[in-house]
């Protein structure tokens, strides 16, 4: 940045009385050595993605006693005297070459409420990580731990081993999915697959038709070996391998499901390509577990579809479980279906400036970094995301369009490495198909279905006699998948079955 932007920048913060954040942090004097040391390491390490960090030295930071905001500057500012500018500025200057390697930074000098003050600007910088050095430790006006000093918050601390190996892959420019796989080569990459998405992204009929080779050179698909061959990069594995597990440890999807009325859970897999996997596991919910019921009150001509769960709010959260996944982490994407909620569970935390706490807080992510770019591109390319960082946005607006609790971001400590979204049923969803009649419900004409329900109900109405067997190849469906479909529209009071297990029939009830 421009030193007369950064200048305007630490003005408005200040006319503003902006709270202390990831890139502002307020020093009454340059006394506190130790604590402007971390802090310019921590804005060095750039751990939350800002553009700058700013600290401010003669501004004291106070709180707000009527809004409850802390750590705000104290205006009039206590403001430094101009005769010891120059010597602070030195001070400092002697102070921040304890970081190791050297940092870039500006130290500015301006004015406010007729006060001097100094910002020391820490732009980011791709030499690092960075850290303090054992002299500053030794140093007994500063005695600061050594260390690669992060900011997270207000708060420039060390970081934890999971923050800390995520520092260093910063710095070394780590990308699994732009990486050559061990082992796949062009030949593992399906000619079919690649058609069909440069159809879905409607690219130009030359480029569909070129041979494999070419095609998945200008995709930047592969790289020549030297050792001859073409190598398939991780992100084309992952969209293109017929089976990217064979190549990539837990590359899938698993569905854990809640069987009903025992303490056991089902498991299905969906290994394809991710792109397919995110499509396949919208589809699975929408066919087996996504459930609505219809509110018509006497009185009233309009009627209301209530849902167990809202399939855009799903749609986001597991397509954003898919999509953020950490694949050099030999775990699979695991969504937990219960009675009462939906857990996905990805085993990575989201990159900064993103946070637990920012997804419990916010409804957008403006900054977003992603962790698979190519992933994130091809994704948007096939409408399996509207636009960066807007997901979590579409599915917290969906659940409360639908009248369900918010949603639930996990954990809640600085220590596990996870990101766990919980989406709860829509309570008034859960009374009325458990059978409630209060004065309340009677007043309303109830339909619970899912749609492969729809499915079995049209498949009965045209043979009465089908058997579960003959439903299964209708369906797509295994035998026991169908009669799991069966007991639950049996217990709602959907169908009945009559007569004997050979001889018998399905009878639709009204």
């Amino acid at each position: 940045m421009q030193l007369l932007d950064i200048k305007r920048m630490a003005h408005n913060i200040l006319e503003n009385q902006n709270i202390e954040s990831s890139f502002i942090e307020y020093k009454k004097s340059a006394n506190f050595k130790d604590k402007i040391l971390k802090t310019a390491c921590a804005f060095a390490n750039n751990y939350m993605n800002n553009e700058i960090g700013l600290l401010f030295v003669g501004i004291e930071e106070v709180d707000d006693k009527e809004t409850g905001e802390k750590a705000i500057p104290k205006r009039p500012i206590e403001g430094i005297k101009e005769a010891k500018l120059e010597g602070i500025e030195n001070e400092l200057k002697s102070l921040l070459a304890n970081i190791h390697p050297k940092i870039n930074y500006h130290i500015i000098t301006d004015q406010i409420d007729d006060e001097y003050y100094i910002v020391v600007a820490v732009e980011s910088d791709s030499n690092g990580p960075f850290q303090t050095s054992e002299r500053a430790e030794k140093d007994k006006d500063i005695r600061l731990k050594a260390g690669r000093y992060i900011r997270v918050g207000r708060d420039s601390r060390l970081p934890n081993p999971t923050e800390e190996f995520e520092l260093l892959k910063k710095f070394a420019n780590f990308s699994f999915s732009s990486n050559l796989n061990d082992t796949a080569t062009i030949d593992d990459l399906s000619y079919e697959y690649m058609k069909e998405y440069l159809l879905q992204t409607g690219a130009k009929k030359d480029i569909r038709e070129m041979s494999k080779l070419d095609m998945a050179k200008s995709m930047g698909l592969v790289s020549e070996s030297e050792y001859g061959g073409y190598r398939a990069k991780n992100f084309a594995v992952l969209m293109f391998a017929d089976t990217p597990n064979k190549f990539i440890p837990n590359a899938h999807v698993e569905i854990i499901r809640e069987i009903d009325g025992t303490d056991k859970m089902e498991s299905k897999k969906f290994d394809g390509p991710v792109w397919i996997q995110a499509k396949q596991v919208s589809k699975y919910f929408e066919d087996n577990i996504m459930a609505s019921y219809t509110i018509r009150e006497a009185d009233k001509i309009e009627h209301k579809i209530v849902y167990n769960y809202p399939l855009t709010a799903f749609e986001e959260l597991a397509t954003n479980a898919i999509l953020h996944k950490e694949y050099d982490t030999p775990e699979y994407v695991g969504i937990y279906i219960y009675k009462d909620r939906i857990s996905f569970v990805n085993h990575n935390r989201p990159l900064p400036p993103v946070t637990i706490e920012a997804l419990n807080r916010d409804r957008t992510f403006d900054r977003r970094q992603y962790l698979n770019k190519e992933l994130k591109d091809m994704f948007f390319s096939l409408n399996l995301i509207e636009s960066y960082g807007s997901g979590i946005r579409r599915a917290k607006d969906a659940l409360l369009e639908n009248g369900s609790p918010e949603l639930k971001f996990y954990p809640d400590n600085e220590e596990d490495n996870y990101t766990n979204a919980v989406m709860g049923v829509n309570k008034e969803f859960l009374k009325e198909f458990n059978g409630s009649n209060d004065e309340k419900t009677t007043m309303k004409t109830t339909t619970k279905t899912t749609m492969k329900q729809e499915e079995i109900i049209k498949i009965i109405a045209e043979n009465p006699h089908i058997s579960a067997k003959e439903m299964a190849e209708k369906l797509n469906l295994t035998v026991d998948g169908v009669r799991y479909h069966l007991n639950k529209m049996r217990k709602a009071g959907l169908i009945r079955y009559e007569g004997s297990t050979k001889l018998g029939q399905w009878v639709i009830m009204k």
